[in-house]
């Protein structure tokens, strides 16, 4: 995980870059285009600070605020325009994709922001660059970016006091709060990321061609219990899909507190069972003493037995 920030000239003035890249801040998106043209009729152009990330070497890259006109396509060409302008390529294209202030004009309605969201993204995508998206927690929810069918879409989702929520699909950067402090940013408050892969560092060319990848949806904390019980865990579904079981281990790699492993039992979407029950393994050692991992692909949700006296973590990936 790397942490991130997003900006904009109106609301944050950074006055020293250094500073910001001493605070661990490793990419920077900047508010670059807003409709059909720069933000605040032309008043807070992002320029400075795009050149101030590059200049200390800080991949950044631009973020588009969507408005309900122009088309979609047009919207895609002003935010291309700009990266291409400002060669703020370091990190994707990001469609913002969020209501107006109440009083600052109307939203796009709900019922056309996947088609708005998919036609944009193509568009950037039929430009040479790999599109990007934000979104809050509760449209992830309604819209299921990972499902828009766009390639190689980098998904960006913002809930602040917890991890996105499984509902929402899978997602490479999470938006974990919209008050945080960096030195160097002279502001009220700056939002801070943390990037789950390094997807939105591909830059100003198209993705790469995929290998089948391994992306962390989510980091459960998993209560202690002196008795065998279990847990319910969601998956995404994938090929990929499977669990780390993550003991809390010390410096030599393992722990003096396992977890004792019950079985797995894993459903596909089609509700038919998926992966296997570790305890009808003919020389399952049950004692986990340091980090296993399970594949169960296809599966979208799997009860796992346990039994630990600390607490411990498990990973669910896809």
């Amino acid at each position: 995980m790397a942490l991130g920030i997003d900006i904009y000239s109106r609301f944050q003035t950074v006055t020293n870059w250094q500073a910001v890249k001493d605070h661990g801040v490793t990419f920077v998106f900047v508010k670059l285009t807003d409709g059909g043209g720069l933000p605040n009729g032309g008043r807070n152009t992002g320029d400075a600070l795009v050149a101030g990330a590059r200049s200390v070497g800080i991949p950044v890259g631009g973020y588009h605020f969507a408005q309900p006109t122009p088309s979609p396509e047009a919207q895609a060409d002003v935010l291309i325009g700009e990266v291409r302008r400002l060669g703020a390529t370091g990190c994707v294209p990001m469609l913002d994709l969020e209501d107006n202030p109440p009083g600052s004009g109307p939203s796009i309605p709900d019922g056309r922001k996947r088609d708005f969201s998919i036609r944009f993204c193509n568009r950037v995508a039929a430009q040479g660059f790999r599109p990007g998206i934000y979104m809050n927690n509760a449209h992830a929810k309604m819209l299921r970016p990972d499902q828009f069918g766009v390639q190689d879409l980098v998904i960006w989702i913002a809930r602040y006091g917890a991890k996105p929520d499984p509902a929402a699909g899978r997602y490479d950067i999470h938006q974990f709060s919209d008050s945080g402090h960096v030195s160097g940013i002279r502001a009220s408050s700056v939002d801070l990321n943390e990037s789950y892969t390094n997807a939105h560092l591909t830059g100003g060319g198209a993705a790469p061609k995929r290998k089948a990848t391994t992306e962390l949806m989510e980091r459960r904390t998993i209560a202690a219990s002196a008795s065998t019980t279990s847990v319910r865990l969601l998956l995404s579904g994938s090929e990929s899909a499977a669990i780390i079981v993550r003991p809390r281990i010390d410096g030599d790699g393992i722990t003096d507190a396992p977890v004792w492993q019950g079985n797995i039992y894993a459903w596909g979407s089609d509700k038919v069972g998926v992966g296997g029950n570790p305890l009808q393994t003919p020389g399952f050692n049950p004692k986990t003493v340091s980090h296993r991992r399970y594949a169960l692909p296809g599966a979208v949700w799997a009860d796992y037995e346990y039994s630990s006296n600390v607490e411990f973590e498990i990973d669910i990936v896809g």
